[in-house]
């Protein structure tokens, strides 16, 4: 979906994300889970001042930041990633965003829940809105078990949900089977998956009234 610099972010007709919740996109890699994230979150709300926060254990920082500004079609402001893909250990301090904090690897979900809840606060204490985007949890179960990857999950969706704030998920489902899969989806409150056929990617909704019941072509 193009737009020029300047226009207002690209508003989707396939969806409308819940107020106070948390959504999971799942299904199998490349079927453009990343980029319809960022299109979620780049969708502007009513006060024009939400955030956005991303949790990346894939891209580093400034590869999520640039395909957000492509999506959004303006400069990422009240944009902030959650680096743990280990790329501060390239950069030199000078060279590190302000809009970015980092932690060691994915594995370490005290510290990404530790910047996490400081910068939902933030956005709470200041009367801000905000959307939080987390690519990818299949990443993160690679590093610690599915009990403390849940027990995250139902943390940070409760916070969320708390704060009126909304999440976006998404989850790589080649690496688990349908019992994991089960349990890595109770803390949402809706399901959105994704499929490719042979000509493009399709998608569904389950759970909340958000988008279509039935496989669709995406858009994003």
């Amino acid at each position: 979906m193009e737009h020029r610099a300047g226009e207002s972010p690209p508003s989707s007709p396939q969806f409308s994300l819940p107020d106070g919740g948390s959504v999971l996109i799942a299904g199998p890699a490349m079927t453009h889970k990343r980029r319809l994230m960022l299109s979620l979150l780049a969708e502007s709300d009513d006060s024009q001042r939400g955030g956005k926060i991303v949790v990346t254990t894939r891209k580093p920082a400034p590869t999520i930041t640039t395909e957000f500004e492509h999506i959004a079609g303006h400069s990422a402001e009240q944009f902030e990633v959650i680096d743990t893909t280990s790329v501060a250990d390239l950069l030199s301090r000078d060279a590190r965003s302000a809009q970015s904090r980092y932690v060691s690897n994915p594995g370490d979900l005290t510290g990404i829940g530790i910047h996490l809840t400081e910068s939902l606060r933030t956005h709470f204490e200041a009367g801000r809105t905000a959307r939080v985007g987390l690519h990818v949890l299949s990443t993160i179960a690679m590093y610690t078990d599915l009990k403390r990857v849940f027990q995250f999950l139902h943390v940070i969706t409760g916070r969320i949900a708390a704060a009126e704030f909304t999440g976006v998920f998404t989850l790589d489902t080649g690496f688990i089977d349908d019992r994991e899969l089960e349990l890595l989806k109770q803390p949402f409150d809706a399901l959105i998956e994704t499929r490719e056929t042979e000509s493009l990617a399709e998608v569904r909704t389950r759970g909340l009234d958000i988008g279509p019941k039935t496989w669709t072509p995406l858009r994003v």
